[in-house]
C-alpha cells in the first residue's frame, strides 16, 4: 500500500459523496464512523482435558474486558476506546475498530463452570474451559459358586 498525500477537494469520489449526502441529514459525513462495534476473532480448540478459546483483542488491557457465565453462556464483552482526536491531523485511512464488543459461547454440560480460567497477554485472551471428568465405569467381579 502506498501512502500519498492528496487534496480532498479534488477527489472525485469525495465530491460525489458530498453532493449526494450533503443535505442536513448527513452534515458530519467526513467524521462519520460506521465501525462503532466489532466482533473479535477467535480460535476454539479441544484437547483431552480442556476446551480452549483464544481471542484477539489488540490494543486493550485486561481492565477493558469482562467475562461472565450466566445460564451456561460464557459472555466476553468490553470496549475499545478510540484515541483522542487532534484537529491538526488529516486522516487518510482509518481501518482500526473502536467501540463495544461482545461474543457469547454456549457451554455444554461437559464443562466445569467453576474451574474456568482466563489469561490476557500481548493482546490475546486465552480462556481455558476444563472438562468434567467422565464417569468411570464400575467393574465388579462376580464370583461363580
Amino acid at each position: 500500500m502506498n501512502v500519498v498525500k492528496f487534496k480532498k477537494n479534488n477527489d472525485l469520489l469525495n465530491e460525489t459523496l458530498n453532493s449526494v449526502f450533503g443535505n442536513r441529514l448527513f452534515t458530519d459525513w467526513e467524521n462519520l464512523n460506521l465501525t462503532k462495534s466489532y466482533t473479535p476473532k477467535v480460535n476454539i480448540t479441544e484437547d483431552r482435558d480442556n476446551f480452549n478459546i483464544k481471542m484477539e483483542l489488540p490494543g486493550l488491557t485486561k481492565d477493558d474486558i469482562k467475562l461472565a457465565v450466566e445460564n451456561n453462556v460464557l459472555a466476553v464483552s468490553g470496549s475499545k476506546k478510540e484515541e483522542t482526536k487532534s484537529e491538526d491531523k488529516n486522516v487518510i485511512v482509518n481501518e482500526l475498530f473502536y467501540g463495544e464488543f461482545s461474543r457469547n459461547f454456549n457451554l455444554s454440560k461437559d464443562i466445569k463452570i467453576d474451574a474456568i480460567d482466563a489469561e490476557f497477554k500481548d493482546g490475546i485472551l486465552n480462556i481455558t474451559l476444563p472438562k468434567v471428568e467422565e464417569a468411570k465405569p464400575v467393574v465388579k467381579e462376580i464370583n461363580i459358586k
